[in-house]
């Protein structure tokens, strides 16, 4: 299983990579933060799932840029966004 070339975007406020993944479970996007040293691995619904949402939505997880006080390891996106939006 080959993984693919980083592909980096960035803005004056950060950069990320991406590249394509091939795990035993099949392909995912893998997305990494070289400032955070952070990473994320998201298969093709939890990808389709963020064309689900609104800029609003985003906008509101964005509310705490530097990520959630809490630990937040093993939830699901959907738990996250579901937080954020009765935190409104």
């Amino acid at each position: 299983m080959a993984d693919h070339a980083w592909l980096t975007i960035g803005n004056e406020f950060t950069s990320v990579r991406v590249r394509r993944r091939a795990t035993r479970n099949g392909e995912r996007l893998e997305i990494s933060s070289p400032n955070l040293s952070r990473s994320i691995l998201l298969d093709a619904l939890e990808l389709e799932s963020l064309t689900w949402q609104d800029a609003s939505s985003f906008s509101r997880l964005l509310a705490t840029p530097f990520g959630p006080e809490e630990d937040l390891d093993g939830r699901p996106i959907s738990d996250l966004l579901s937080g954020v939006r009765s935190a409104v």
